[in-house]
């Protein structure tokens, strides 16, 4: 379920709907907790280790493969600097993968008895300049946000799973999508560069 939600700007008046906002106009780079300074997390390319849940070797990896409908990115990169990353070729391969893997990591983390509700989407890298949240569910963008995302910090591992920005609106049919696993990038921030630099039309939290 959608809720409004409301964050007050420095200087300006209130401004909400749907968990849109306006934030400080000021950019901030941002700490994370490993202490990676934010270009360890640049999104330019991908480096598949596993595709539909199955491992590639090494000898075959393909980078931006065509068949690859949604990257999930893991924070961790090759010695190229490529984000290491799981493909799938389609939402349903997607969605079985999910559903294991929420299996496995509830035996891997206690649940916390709060932590932050919503993932951050901002305009500018390293949390800068205007942002808006968005707490669980599906969303196509506003003509004022769309293709304009250029970093994002998720939601905790306790509220959701994961964020995906989608290249396309849900009218558009989605295109390809890029997803953030909660519990590999809370307290990370997630920079876009290359192909998902202000491209993203939809986002997604669940």
């Amino acid at each position: 379920m959608f809720k409004t939600k409301f964050r007050k700007t420095i200087g300006t008046s209130l401004i909400a709907a749907a968990c849109f906002m306006s934030a400080l106009p000021a950019s901030a780079a941002s700490v994370n907790v490993s202490g990676a300074k934010s270009d360890d997390f640049m999104i330019k390319s991908f480096d598949y280790v596993a595709v539909d849940g199955k491992d590639v070797d090494s000898q075959a990896r393909v980078n931006n493969n065509s068949n690859i409908k949604v990257t999930m990115v893991l924070p961790k990169q090759n010695q190229k600097g490529d984000m290491l990353a799981y493909g799938f070729t389609s939402k349903v391969a997607l969605e079985a993968f999910i559903e294991k893997d929420k299996q496995r990591l509830q035996n891997k983390f206690k649940t916390m008895a709060s932590g932050p509700c919503c993932t951050d989407f901002y305009e500018y890298k390293n949390k800068g300049g205007q942002y808006i949240y968005w707490r669980d569910g599906f969303k196509n963008l506003p003509s004022s946000w769309n293709d304009r995302i250029s970093s994002l910090s998720t939601a905790s591992l306790s509220s959701s799973y994961s964020t995906t920005l989608w290249e396309h609106t849900s009218t558009q049919g989605y295109g390809k999508g890029v997803l953030f696993r909660h519990s590999d990038w809370y307290g990370k921030t997630a920079n876009m560069a290359s192909d998902w630099d202000n491209k993203a039309s939809a986002i997604e939290i669940k």
